[in-house]
């Protein structure tokens, strides 16, 4: 792993250390969507044909 990106990793957790728990729930809830959004979008891929 790279210096810069383990620089952003910890940049990063400090940051979450400062949010309080209703802010992390929501910072979870909206990673899980992202997921889920993924998914779906992957799942649909092969139903996209180019004619």
């Amino acid at each position: 792993m790279s210096d810069e990106k383990k620089k952003l990793i910890k940049e990063t957790v400090e940051n979450l250390k400062l949010l309080d728990k209703e802010s992390l729930l929501i910072m979870r809830s909206g990673a899980e969507m992202l997921k889920s959004r993924d998914m779906i979008g992957r799942l649909e891929e092969p139903e996209k044909e180019v004619v």
